[in-house]
């Protein structure tokens, strides 16, 4: 900021306000946009062969406090090939913040490093920026390609000043971070000098290749700095240019207390030291707590219990009058916690084929114990975080990855308790790879929250374009076992949607219109129900190094096991399905729904097959209508009466029992539902077929039948009616590992993933023991637990046996 321009701002209030130290501001209302979601993915491994499954788990919470969020149901997950093509999408039902499924991976899957991109349509309105991104590799007998290419040794330098900016004759911490032409840190040292060569000060990088040293600029003087790294290649860099007027902030944490100091020149005292500034404490852009004081010096120290503020990363921004930022700062808060979960394997060694036993349970010393909701993978070692000593996991994405700039080396480091320098380490990062600004400030586009899925469409008459003056239409969604059936309204303009429909799988979609006098009436139109997914933007830095004895040996082990895999004709991961019963002649699903729906009764009294002949009749009734003797139905003012073999039983109402597929249903149901989902009505009049019933049967029953998903005529030539065919969420598949427990069993078994468990529900004081069968390979297999705790505590934990 220039010396102008904080006059002007400073210049535009009038009379300062009566002196204070430390007083409350207010919070403003808090924008329905300043709820914000974060999503981590736990997979059972990170290295695939083409033609594997991958499976994966779901955490949604909410980043303000880090518990478990149900303010979405669906979550798009999605794989990106090397070129930023998606490549396999799906849409997972979230319940309660948690979800669950899978992916086959095609089997002419190219090798390459794949991006794991998972968010919720909500999420969009801060960009991308707080999506799931993780490093997906696949490997057959071809290079994967990055670490073979040639790269020019290259080093690049940047320089940040803590608060944002320095200020002229103010000494301020300046942190910096070397990356060579690979993106990664690497270890430097340099000196800073004068633009007349005079040497001002010298630095070394402390942690992939950040540092930090104290600077001190002057007016007038302008800084370069030259840098060389352990190769001695050589980079030379400007030092950012120090302001004429400014305040700094600087931040540490001593003693569960955070310490905190404005700084400010001679030339901009006299500016501000009337003046209301307001220092503010936000996670996530949601507020925490505000303060305003007065610069009465030119250092001003306060402290803060650290106790006031969340676990996580922690933005503190100083603020002149009118909301203008003058400093920003990140820091880190992490309380002492010792709640942990551990997994333990019954032995250090197990035999090919042997069965397993596994214990899940909290540390010991864990004071607090609330529910946590786990999941756990058993998959061979070299498939999961090839040589990354420090991975990423659920606790390094939610309190650290997803809140920075850029992909974070290492980022478990900073949270293991043996690093001795992890939490200075973690506020260099900070320093460095800094805040993040969000779109939902300059997008005018709004994305809702999604609880399920919708369908929409207008309603117009024939061969205009004029609105239809329609009071509803009729929706039915069905599948091969269920359907579902309600109305939605039609507005003004001709237009009506339905949203929150909870549907798995693929179903059919049929929409009548029925117009003021309850006929079917004008033509419908459908909307196409494609989502669009988010940009793909950028691309992730390499987290996963192979080397080349590992990426030969992966190589090796399968072609050697696709030979296998063809002759015996198997997976990576056996299913429970894979099991044939011959002699069994199928039925179709109609077949299969008419009996289902007769469960009660042996065969009807009378039968109506609905055929196309039906299509312009409104309802149920008015097809019944003179045609199945005994049955009288007479209509006024648009509300039907319907009497089977006379009237007003014990039960005082002549109404007949109505079933839509077996089970009962309410007058408004019956009149609602679309004639073209309609298959056949059964009538039920004798006591021998209303007697499974009991008194609800006295009336008689009439019984509809729907179509099936695959039974639905095709649109009628009046377009009264529309069918289409939707998608609602993937089905999560179980995973199955098989028992090894006869001698006989010769079929070779080349599971690279052991066990999956994506839904461990761990209580308080609860042990819980998991067991599974070794496979043929010999090796080291790597167990690793993922998951958080009712109160918003992340866990993972991992453990390691051999197989011989």
């Amino acid at each position: 900021m220039t010396l102008f321009n904080l006059i002007v701002v400073l210049a535009a209030f009038s009379h300062p306000k009566a002196d204070s130290i430390v007083k409350p501001v207010p919070a403003s209302s808090i924008d329905s946009l300043q709820m914000m979601e974060k999503v981590y993915i736990h997979t059972d491994r990170n290295c695939y062969y083409p033609g594997n499954e991958l499976w994966f788990k779901a955490y949604l919470v909410e980043s303000s406090d880090m518990k478990l969020s149900g303010h979405s149901n669906n979550l798009h997950v999605e794989l990106i090939s090397p070129n930023s093509k998606i490549m396999i999408s799906r849409v997972i039902r979230l319940e309660g913040g948690l979800g669950n499924g899978d992916f086959k991976l095609p089997d002419e899957l190219q090798p390459g490093r794949y991006r794991l991109r998972a968010y919720t349509n909500y999420m969009r309105n801060f960009g991308d920026q707080l999506f799931f991104n993780k490093e997906i590799v696949v490997i057959n007998s071809t290079d994967i390609g990055d670490e073979k290419k040639v790269v020019n040794n290259k080093l690049d330098v940047s320089f940040f000043p803590e608060g944002g900016s320095l200020v002229d004759n103010i000494s301020s911490v300046v942190s910096f971070k070397a990356v060579n032409a690979l993106g990664k840190g690497c270890d430097v040292s340099g000196k800073i000098y004068t633009s007349a060569g005079g040497l001002v000060t010298t630095f070394k990088s402390s942690h992939l290749g950040m540092g930090s040293f104290n600077f001190r600029p002057i007016s007038g003087l302008s800084y370069y700095s030259i840098v060389k790294d352990s190769t001695g290649v050589e980079a030379r860099s400007a030092i950012p240019k120090s302001l004429a007027v400014g305040v700094t902030l600087n931040a540490s944490i001593k003693n569960n207390e955070l310490l905190i100091t404005a700084k400010t020149n001679p030339q901009t005292l006299p500016l501000v030291q009337d003046r209301d500034l307001v220092l503010s404490f936000s996670a996530r852009k949601v507020m925490l707590k505000s303060f305003s004081f007065k610069m009465k010096s030119y250092n001003n120290t306060f402290t803060l219990p650290i106790d006031s503020l969340p676990d996580g990363i922690v933005m503190m921004t100083l603020s002149a009058p009118g909301d203008l930022p003058l400093s920003e700062r990140l820091i880190f808060i992490q309380k002492e916690n010792d709640f942990e979960v551990n997994i333990e394997p019954r032995k250090e060694v197990y035999k090919q084929r042997d069965s397993v036993e596994i214990r899940v349970a909290f540390s010991t010393g864990s004071d607090l114990r609330p529910e946590a909701f786990l999941s756990l993978s058993a998959a061979e070692k070299s498939f999961t975080d090839i040589n990354a000593l420090y991975p990423s996991t659920i606790s390094s994405w939610f309190l650290l990855e997803s809140d920075v700039r850029g992909p974070v080396e290492e980022p478990s480091y900073y949270f293991d308790p043996s690093n001795r320098n992890r939490l200075p380490d973690l506020d260099l990062l900070l320093l460095t790879q800094g805040w993040r600004d969000f779109k939902w400030k300059y997008n005018k586009v709004y994305f809702p929250r999604e609880l399920g899925f919708s369908v929409s469409g207008s309603l117009r008459k024939y061969n205009d374009e004029k609105k239809l003056a329609a009071d509803k239409v009729n929706i039915a969604i069905v599948d091969d076992k269920n359907s579902f059936t309600t109305t939605a309204p039609v507005d003004s303009s001709g237009r009506f949607r339905l949203d929150g429909i909870d549907l798995t799988g693929e179903a059919s979609l049929i929409v009548s219109a029925v117009g003021k006098k309850g006929y079917p009436e004008g033509l419908v139109v459908l909307d196409t129900l494609l989502y669009t997914p988010e940009v793909i933007t950028g691309n992730l830095s390499p987290q996963m190094v192979l080397s080349e004895a590992v990426e030969t040996e992966l190589k090796h082990v399968y072609e050697k096991n696709e030979t296998i895999r063809k002759k015996y004709k198997l997976s990576d991961t056996i299913s429970l399905g894979e099991i044939s019963v011959t002699a069994t002649k199928r039925k179709d699903f109609q077949t299969i729904r008419v009996e289902n729906s007769r469960t009660l009764y042996n065969k009807p009294d009378a039968e109506v097959l609905v055929t196309s002949k039906y299509a312009g009749y409104k309802n149920v009734f008015e097809i019944l209508k003179g045609r199945v003797a005994g049955v009288t139905i007479d209509e006024g003012s648009g509300v039907y009466d319907i009497k089977i073999r006379g009237q007003h039983s014990v039960l005082l109402t002549s109404k007949p029992l109505f079933l839509i597929d077996g089970i009962q249903k309410s007058y408004e149901d019956m009149v609602t539902l679309p004639v073209g989902l309609i298959d056949r009505i059964d009538v039920l009049k004798s006591a021998g077929e209303t007697g499974g019933f009991g008194m609800q049967g006295a009336n008689g029953v009439i019984a509809v039948i729907t179509r099936t998903g695959d039974n639905l005529p095709p649109n009628p030539p009046d377009n009264h009616s529309a069918n289409m065919k939707i998608s609602g969420y993937d089905a999560a598949r179980v995973f199955y590992s098989p028992k090894h427990l006869s001698v006989s069993d010769n079929e070779p078994d080349l599971r690279t993933t052991l066990f999956w468990d994506p839904n461990i529900t761990l209580q308080s004081n609860q042990t819980q023991f998991l067991h599974y069968f070794n496979a043929d390979n010999s090796s080291t297999i790597r167990i690793i637990v993922e998951g958080i705790t009712s109160s918003g505590i992340p866990l993972t934990a991992s453990a390691e046996y051999e197989v011989r």
